[in-house]
């Protein structure tokens, strides 16, 4: 292949008097300067008349409601990539466009997020197709976000950034100077444009970052953590009646349990409890199934193996369709030495269910159990002596009150707003 062959498969972007002509992999891109068209403003209007009309603060009212198993786990990351690339000094902006687009794209699917220009009036650039993101931005999004204290921006929007409004599409060849997450908001573009990214979930799942990062969620969790110090001399008992009324009162409480329960064996990690196995970062939303890899919601591993593993089931003490998945799972895993279900309630162990216990671990050689809470903690203590169960206590509370406080991301990151629950842990903590 000669050189002229290699710049034309080359990415580029061709500007022309008329128009820019964006060169991808696999097509091109025609952008073409001028007026808005008909179809442009009938889309702009939408746009605007859907915002007006309350959309972002309907979608912050159901947040909770949303399942975000159906997003990617590819897309969660470069999502949540961007929003861990803000700092004190750089990357908001970057956060807030790219929430102005996902809005766009949530709204009219079919409207370009790389044009981010458009008028029918006489005297300023813009594109046929492009639209006015900054108008857009200064009206509805940047007062949302600042409303609700999502993300610190100035209050006349994103597009102060000068580096945002260079006359050419956003692309990874924009050659503006840009500080912050540049990349992971390049490709959330280049996602939403050629719809590998679903736009409104999508939303809704930087929405939750947002909120779980926002000061004055911030301030709850450290109000919370601050308080576990009062019940550093309480018993272990104490600690567990507290957080078993926690589980069962909150909101979502299937979640909740997964979440105490890891939270326990955080306790157990952090005061050197479990020997040489360690604690497998807690799995992102409900995701333990073979396509994630997992077997369990809480599991140990001894160097790359998993070796024990446990299902949370919340109000849910009949089990046989389980026990068939944990069959296969553990034909997938040869490692695992004990594995099994926990639940937070008296466990159904009629005689089918037992025979099937038995039927498994006779041919994989693994210990299978069924166990009610208080019977799992009972198990795990069996690792310590007496004389740590009040400091194991102690060290449960913090763990449990600090992953929903969004202050142990690397071994129990939550996407889940964390807002409702960490009320209710502090209602119950005072």
């Amino acid at each position: 292949m000669n050189n002229n062959e290699n710049k034309k498969n080359e990415i580029h972007l061709d500007v022309y008097g008329d128009r820019s002509e964006l060169h991808l992999e696999d097509r091109i891109m025609v952008y073409k300067e001028g007026f808005q068209n008909a179809e442009t403003q009938r889309r702009y209007e939408l746009i605007n008349s859907t915002l007006s009309a309350g959309f972002l603060e309907r979608k912050i009212e159901l947040l909770e409601d949303e399942n975000f198993e159906r997003l990617s786990d590819e897309n969660k990351k470069l999502l949540r990539d961007l929003v861990d690339g803000i700092t004190s000094e750089v990357g908001r902006a970057l956060v807030g466009v790219a929430f102005l687009q996902l809005a766009i794209k949530a709204i009219v699917p079919d409207q370009s997020i790389r044009l981010h220009k458009g008028t029918t009036r006489r005297g300023s650039f813009s594109w046929v197709d492009g639209i006015s993101m900054r108008t857009i931005d200064s009206s509805y999004i940047t007062p949302f976000l600042r409303q609700y204290g999502l993300l610190n921006v100035n209050k006349y929007g994103v597009f102060m950034t000068r580096s945002l409004a260079e006359n050419y599409p956003y692309s990874k060849l924009y050659k503006a100077e840009m500080r912050g997450p540049f990349n992971e908001w390049i490709n959330i573009v280049d996602a939403l444009e050629d719809n590998s990214m679903p736009a409104e979930l999508s939303l809704s799942y930087l929405l939750a970052l947002l909120k779980n990062r926002s000061d004055a969620f911030q301030n709850k969790a450290d109000e919370a953590v601050a308080l576990v110090a009062n019940h550093k001399k309480d018993t272990f008992e104490r600690i567990e009646k507290m957080l078993i009324q926690f589980f069962n009162e909150t909101g979502y409480s299937a979640r909740a349990f997964e979440v105490v329960m890891h939270g326990f064996m955080q306790a157990l990690q952090d005061l050197h409890l479990l020997g040489d196995y360690q604690l497998v970062p807690m799995s992102q939303m409900r995701s333990a199934n073979k396509k994630h890899g997992n077997i369990g919601d809480i599991e140990l591993k001894d160097g790359h193996v998993i070796v024990e593993s446990w299902d949370a089931k919340y109000g849910k003490p009949y089990l046989r369709d389980e026990l068939e998945e944990l069959d296969d799972k553990i034909l997938a895993s040869p490692g695992v030495k004990i594995a099994g279900f926990v639940v937070d309630r008296e466990p159904d162990r009629r005689d089918e269910i037992m025979r099937r216990v038995k039927e498994i671990a006779s041919i994989s050689g693994v210990d299978i159990n069924i166990l009610s809470f208080k019977e799992w903690i009972s198990w795990q203590i069996d690792r310590c002596v007496p004389s740590q169960l009040n400091s194991i206590g102690y060290h449960w509370l913090l763990a449990v009150v600090e992953s929903f406080g969004q202050k142990r991301g690397d071994i129990a990151p939550i996407d889940e707003p964390c807002e409702a629950w960490i009320d209710d842990l502090i209602a119950i903590l005072k």
